[in-house]
């Protein structure tokens, strides 16, 4: 999760984990924002179920749209 310079939002970004190392795509889930963006990281490299209790906790700073992807159920 990334806080944007200019509205101080939280946006989740999707990653590929390894044992090593954890990379993000360049854009958030949502598409409003981009990593250049970032004022500075609240978390990196969790899995879905972490993600959902930590953005739980944060609450209503976290984009609506990134979080709710969280919860989608696509099939």
């Amino acid at each position: 999760m990334k806080k944007k310079n200019d509205t101080g939002e939280l946006h989740l970004f999707k990653g590929k984990m390894t044992e090593k190392s954890c990379t993000s795509e360049k854009t958030s889930i949502c598409k409003m924002m981009d990593k250049a963006e970032s004022e500075k990281n609240i978390f990196t490299c969790k899995d879905e179920d972490t993600a959902r209790e930590k953005c739980a906790e944060i609450g209503r700073d976290v984009c609506g749209v990134c979080v709710s992807n969280l919860y989608a159920s696509y099939k």
